[in-house]
């Protein structure tokens, strides 16, 4: 939350009874004991929020009363500033919040909140109870490492196909206390899993969607796993994960932390896996629609595409309760800088960092507000919510493929002339596909990788429309421009920086400030070669008098210290003391001799640990000064061979200068099929005919396979349930079609159920396994015959845990029971069942009318070892 009226604030803190009544004393131990403190401070100038925000965590204003949170080290500073918060009574402990009782998921009426034990029931039952055939996978990111090990959960949906589509995510509660949008989420969830609407079917058939309701469960059950009154804004470790996300304009750790918390560091992973189109970030404390960005005031990019899409889910939402959204804004809408400014937001971090467009919805004026008006706050924006998902699907998309070999290609940055810029371009995913939302209009797009030919379109699209560019790019050879290092400095044009691995480190600007710019390079024995189109800045030094010192200028500004006792950087408008470089054998320093500056040298320096550039006052020579020069001549061997040898054979390998281009061609042997071309064992591609620009010596592999004749397998099953296991590598499509209208259901040992209505079969089972065995319920008696590759069992482990375990019989003939279990090390007791008998293990021996196993069939073995175990088959004779 950004915003809270204050009196609002006030007026609440006078009618909710004896919690109120408590002394400043009293909420001081409360809040010590929670590790957060809750308050307001009253500022004469509103330039002071900054200082505050800069200390803890502000949560609204109105310019003149700051309402913050903090932690204990952050409320200590706070105090020893000078400032004198008043504690006031945490929004979730003035009231007692209404807890479901738990029970069957159908029977929550979704007016009250959920324990912690019935949140994990609920996320871990969404994808067994999906009734609209949806596709629902549980997201686990980990266990936290606090004392009560919560976990982060989510779920994907889609309807089975996610690649090639966009990607969504939605997310709440990042702010434990703010626990509106994590009921939204679940409701979300239930319905995307049992809806048949056409509205549901369609974002399903589209997207591929992510929904993670509570990323902070330690806050918001910080009160004990039973309830959420108690919850508290931070983390279990005490930290805003809203500050402390990397910051493009702060830097890598703007709260200044060590270390990321579980909790973010889980949703980088996440987003860098990914790469979301869109999502949001669900918080409470207000109503209104906070856009990118909030650490920076130049406006996003896309600042236009941002202000229509947040007014489209305002007034989709005032079209069910037009008082919703209005208690900040008239419009309903801020981009969060003019609101005002923060550090490390997660929905930046996205947007710069992840090329995702998210952006953070503060759905409720109260952060926990009394369960009874969940509903409302569900139908103020269900209708909102869906047309936000949908709106992934528009824009400008496509796929970019290989105009020599069809195939896909994956990075290709997609950028928008004249437009992009702070992370909005785009990059194609596994199958080349690209999504760009963006304001109606005209652009001309470009399409850029190393080794291709870079391509523009222009494109005109409209609002609520998308357009789909099919885009074929041609491969080339790279340009590159090199530049060599020198080893004595006159006045001149210089790149300085500091190079780690392929990484290239210059100073950079935003207005007076010193940051960072980074660019991709390659290291080489003479200097380093960067791809042409790279902007490697050039500083231009200019001698002071004859005196051997110089001044460092770059883009109008001149590199300074910023004052005469500290060790900050600068850009300075004009040529000053503190801005007299000395650059020699010890580095490039300013001397100060007497005075508030100190007596000695302060060094420039690249400290690796922050990916900044700093003064300290001893030698750091790690900036090298670079004049453009020539790129050194290089050979490299490419080797390529055949596994296994006699699989096939290979042609287009052997010595090359870099920067050729390579192209490998593989031709399976009689017998064999080719399958994919690999490299360390990491697959790169899977065409026969790969080619690529030459940088290095390379060591691939062409991998093919021999081929096997398919076979049948054909079985009777009698009416009613039978027990049912392959020795085939089939789908699930398969055998559904083979059981024909005679088929009712099938069912697996903890993988799910399908059923067949009126000839559509749906469920959670996704697919066929020859280790387990299936129970078919059928309408009548049928004889099926199936078709694929038989399997090798040893490729299909079976484990045994104590109770009764459904295995499959994945041989093609029958084997004695001793002969097959010699592996599972029976113990004495042991059962295994058929539909038809049972027998039992006894002092080495089975008893009982089953004797042999049989192919076509399944079985349950109902294990005595209170140990699991493992075991395979013996091969086929």
């Amino acid at each position: 939350m950004k915003f809270l009226r204050y009196f609002m604030l006030l007026f609440v803190t006078v009618i909710c009874g004896n919690v109120f009544s408590q002394s400043q004393r009293e909420l001081g131990q409360l809040m010590r004991e929670r590790g957060e403190y809750y308050f307001t401070l009253n500022v004469d100038d509103p330039s002071e929020i900054q200082t505050i925000s800069d200390i803890c965590s502000v949560d609204g204003t109105d310019g003149h009363t700051v309402v913050a949170y903090a932690n204990q080290l952050e409320y200590d500073k706070l105090l020893q500033a000078g400032y004198q918060p008043n504690l006031q009574t945490p929004p979730s402990l003035r009231e007692e919040a209404v807890m479901w009782q738990g029970g069957d998921r159908s029977t929550y009426e979704w007016n009250s909140y959920l324990s912690y034990g019935d949140y994990v029931s609920m996320m871990e039952g969404f994808p067994t109870s999906v009734t609209n055939g949806a596709n629902c996978t549980l997201l686990d990111l980990g266990t936290l490492s606090t004392t009560n090990h919560r976990r982060i959960l989510g779920v994907r949906l889609n309807n089975g196909q996610p690649d090639g589509k966009p990607k969504f995510l939605y997310t709440s509660t990042m702010h434990g206390d703010e626990v509106t949008g994590m009921i939204l989420m679940l409701r979300l969830i239930d319905e995307f899993c049992t809806s048949t609407d056409s509205r549901i079917q369609n974002i399903l058939d589209n997207v591929d969607l992510f929904i993670f309701p509570c990323t902070n469960p330690d806050g918001t059950y910080n009160g004990g796993n039973n309830t959420v009154t108690g919850a508290k804004r931070y983390n279990g470790n005490n930290v805003d994960l809203n500050r402390h996300f990397p910051d493009f304009d702060d830097g890598a750790h703007p709260d200044g932390a060590s270390y990321y918390q579980d909790e973010a560091q889980w949703m980088m992973d996440l987003a860098q896996e990914y790469l979301f189109t869109m999502g949001a970030n669900y918080h409470g404390g207000a109503e209104v629609m906070n856009y990118p960005w909030d650490t920076y005031q130049p406006v996003h990019p896309d600042d236009a595409w941002w202000r229509y899409v947040s007014a489209q889910y305002v007034s989709n939402a005032r079209a069910v309760y037009s008082s919703y959204m209005t208690d900040t804004y008239s419009s309903g809408i801020t981009n969060g800088y003019a609101w005002y400014t923060i550090s490390g937001s997660r929905q930046d971090y996205m947007n710069y960092y992840g090329q995702c467009r998210e952006v953070t919805i503060e759905c409720s004026t109260d952060k926990t507000p009394s369960a009874s008006q969940l509903p409302n706050f569900w139908n103020y924006n269900h209708n909102a919510m869906l047309t936000y998902i949908e709106e992934c699907l528009n824009g400008v998309r496509g796929f970019v493929y290989d105009a020599v070999t069809g195939e896909p290609i994956e990075g290709v940055t997609v950028s928008v002339l004249d437009h992009d810029a702070l992370g909005s371009s785009v990059s194609t995913h596994a199958l080349g596909d690209f999504h760009r939302p963006i304001k109606g209009g005209t652009y001309t797009f470009e399409f850029k990788k190393s080794g291709y030919c870079t391509e523009t379109m222009e494109v005109t699209v409209t609002d609520g429309q998308h357009v789909d560019l099919t885009v074929n790019l041609g491969q080339c050879a790279v340009t590159m421009n090199c530049y060599n290092p020198v080893n004595s400095i006159a006045a001149g044009s210089y790149v300085m920086g500091y190079i780690d691995g392929t990484t290239l480190y210059v100073l950079g600007q935003n207005s007076t400030n010193v940051t960072t710019i980074s660019a991709s390079v390659t290291p080489n024995e003479n200097g380093f070669s960067a791809e042409d189109g790279t902007t490697i800045p050039q500083f231009t030094l200019t001698e002071y008098q004859n005196s051997g010192q110089y001044y460092i200028y770059y883009n109008g500004l001149y590199l300074a210290r910023s004052n005469n006792w500290g060790t900050t950087l600068s850009w300075s408008q004009s040529q000053s003391s503190m801005g007299r470089w000395h650059i020699d054998g010890n580095g490039i320093y300013l001397t100060s001799s007497g005075g508030m500056g100190g007596n000695g040298n302060y060094y420039l320096y690249f400290d690796t640990n922050s990916n900044s550039f700093k003064l300290s006052t001893s030698v750091h020579n790690n900036i090298t000064f670079y004049v453009e020069g020539d790129c050194p001549t290089s050979e490299f061997i490419i080797t390529a061979t055949a596994e296994p040898a006699e699989g096939g054979s290979i042609e287009g390998a052997g010595t090359f200068a870099q920067g050729e281009i390579c192209t490998l061609t593989a031709t399976a042997a009689e017998g064999y099929t080719f399958i994919n071309w690999t490299e360390n064992g990491e697959e790169v591609a899977t065409e026969t005919t790969y080619s690529f620009e030459v940088s290095a010596d390379r060591e691939l592999v062409a991998n093919f396979e021999e081929n096997i004749t398919p076979m049948g397998q054909t079985v009777t099953l009698p009416s009613g349930w039978a027990w049912w296991s392959t020795y085939l590598d089939i789908t699930l499509e398969q055998l559904e079609e083979a059981l024909g209208t005679a088929g009712i259901g099938i069912t697996s040992q903890g993988d799910g159920y399908v059923g067949n209505y009126s000839g559509t079969w749906a469920g959670s089972l996704q697919s066929i396994s020859p280790s387990k065995m299936y129970k078919i319920q059928l309408a009548e008696e049928v004889t099926i015959t199936l078709s694929g590759v038989p399997v090798d069992p040893a490729d299909y482990p079976i484990t045994l845990n104590y109770g009764s375990n459904w295995i499959g019989y994945p041989l093609t003939q029958s084997m004695s029971l001793s002969e097959a279990f010699a592996g599972a090390n029976p113990v004495n007791g042991d059962v295994v069942s058929a539909y038809n008998g049972s027998s039992m293990y006894y002092n080495g021996e089975w008893y009982g009318n089953i004797q042999t196993l049989e192919p076509g069939c399944g079985y349950v073995y109902k294990s005595n070892d209170s140990e699991s175990k493992a075991f395979t088959y013996p091969s086929n004779k």
